[in-house]
């Protein structure tokens, strides 16, 4: 049971744009209905609905994903994962002047859930 979880704010991110178009494989296996595919053509076509083209976040276009996470059995097993993030990664330093105790620090967590 995995009962540690690490939590590294990792630094030098690329911003991921969310409105990029999405890229879908080719679809193998069962294809939708010409019944389908007009019942969401009628639904898009309808001036009320609204799709995740049309949503407006209000929280912006680019994000940045700059939080690793994961479980663990034992404090040991998270430290070697962590070994292993700072050999790929650059962990963000603390560096709000208000939080003396982290000010400077690398800012990674691990805590014990159930």
């Amino acid at each position: 049971m995995n009962n540690y979880r690490l939590t590294v704010h990792v630094s030098d991110q690329p911003k991921v744009d969310t409105r990029a178009p999405r890229v879908s494989p080719q679809q193998k296996g069962v294809q939708k209905t010409a019944v389908d595919r007009a019942r969401e053509q009628a639904a898009k076509d309808r001036p009320n609905t609204t799709h995740d083209e049309n949503k407006q976040s209000n929280k912006g276009r680019y994000k940045v994903y700059n939080t690793l996470s994961s479980y663990h059995a034992t404090k040991d097993d998270c430290m070697k994962e962590l070994s292993n993030i700072k050999d790929r990664y650059n962990i963000q330093l603390g560096n709000d002047r208000n939080k003396m105790e982290k000010y400077g620090k690398e800012l990674y967590n691990i805590s014990f859930v159930n």
